[in-house]
């Protein structure tokens, strides 16, 4: 019997995934449990093995098309079974499946903007000759830019201001790049996050000398696992939280959900977006578990590795530019949380202490939080426990 191949639900809230590759090509012999395609969500690009045992066929889905949950995108035949015609939109088959019958693709396939001039009509697309006829533009003269050099509009643009010499207008677009998965969705989170949550920002400086040098006599001793800066920051926000259950919840409308574990999310940037990948019961784990565990996660999302559970059911997030050189910058919430902290570099300043004048190492972190939730005094409280912890470091356990 046939078992359809169908677009997975990686993640809790996953609505569609991006076919990334087929693994197998239509025709192969697939074995159930193998890879069989990759698939890329808003977070990681994921393996997605195969349901079953059988021959690929009926691939209607090709590298790059964006795909509903749950939609059919090939069928596994089970052996002895008659292959259905492969779709034109399939990936390019194999040695084993190139006996199969291919269906030639319907003229009505080819788009008009891809067809090559025919009978020596100017290919340009429909705002390209009404400019053209506007301005008095000889569209033979233009060489398009289009797809199959179709002249587009903006090819008769510039053609008309290189003839006066004065260009003018919007600026030219050198390339769109398409919207990963991955940006598109960050990009519709953090636009829904400053539309629904009103966001207030509250700033203090910490001395991270102590920090520095623990950091270093963990070094000489040539310890195993030696805590980043970034790690002191995770463990003192988690610790924190335990006091501030507040800054550890949820608006809803039933009410304020206070969270009952402390899952701490750390910001890491890729070419594609920003992906958090989260460190379950973070209070609970001594400074060099977390960082055990903070640097395979960043790892993993570096090589895109992370599954939905490394990255779901964060309770609060950590951002930090300070590996970038940046001293100081606010966040915006990862909703459904109600805070995030921004950390930049910790670097040498001169401070007052007492009567003296001295020279510390010093980073800015900036809170955002939702007023909904958190006023500021509890904001700049726990900001104050975080710099205590920071500053004195010796109690991590």
């Amino acid at each position: 019997m046939a078992t359809d191949v169908i677009m997975p639900a990686l993640g809790m809230a996953q609505e569609k995934g991006t076919l990334v590759s087929w693994l197998k090509a239509e025709g192969d012999s697939v074995t159930k449990g193998e890879p069989l395609m990759e698939v890329e969500t808003d977070k990681a690009t994921v393996e997605v093995e195969a349901p079953a045992s059988g021959i690929l066929a009926h691939v209607t889905a090709a590298p790059g098309d964006e795909v509903p949950v749950g939609q059919r995108i090939a069928v596994l035949v089970a052996p002895g079974e008659s292959l259905p015609k492969q779709s034109t939109k399939a990936a390019p088959p194999s040695a084993a499946a190139a006996a199969l019958t291919v269906s030639p693709p319907e003229p009505s396939s080819v788009s008009k903007a891809q067809a090559a001039p025919i009978l020596g009509r100017i290919a340009a697309s429909p705002a390209a000759r009404r400019i053209a006829k506007e301005r008095g533009v000889d569209l033979a003269s233009l060489k398009g830019s289009g797809p199959k050099g179709e002249i587009v509009a903006q090819d008769v643009q510039r053609a008309k201001e290189m003839e006066s010499g004065a260009p003018g207008g919007p600026p030219r677009v050198k390339e769109t790049v398409p919207l990963s998965a991955m940006r598109r969705i960050v990009g519709e989170r953090m636009s829904k996050s400053k539309q629904t949550a009103p966001h207030f920002y509250v700033s203090m400086e910490v001395d991270m000398s102590e920090v520095n040098r623990k950091r270093a006599e963990w070094k000489e001793k040539k310890e195993e696992v030696v805590p980043s800066i970034n790690d002191f920051i995770l463990w003192a926000s988690a610790q924190g939280l335990r006091d501030f259950p507040l800054l550890n919840a949820a608006f809803t409308d039933k009410g304020i959900e206070l969270h009952a574990d402390i899952n701490i999310a750390m910001a890491v940037a890729l070419d594609e977006g920003l992906v958090a990948p989260v460190i379950r019961n973070a209070d609970c784990l001594t400074l060099e578990q977390l960082a055990q565990q903070s640097r395979e996660l960043a790892e993993k999302a570096q090589k895109k590795k992370l599954f939905p559970l490394d990255y779901e059911g964060g309770t609060f997030t950590v951002s930090n530019l300070g590996m970038l050189g940046a001293d100081s910058f606010v966040a915006i919430i990862n909703p459904p949380q109600c805070a995030i902290l921004a950390v930049g570099q910790a670097a040498p300043r001169v401070v007052a202490r007492g009567e003296k004048i001295i020279v510390r190492s010093m980073m800015t972190m900036t809170l955002s939080a939702d007023h909904r939730i958190v006023d500021g005094a509890v904001a700049a409280r726990f900001l104050k426990e975080v710099k205590e912890r920071l500053e004195k470091p010796e109690a991590e356990g």
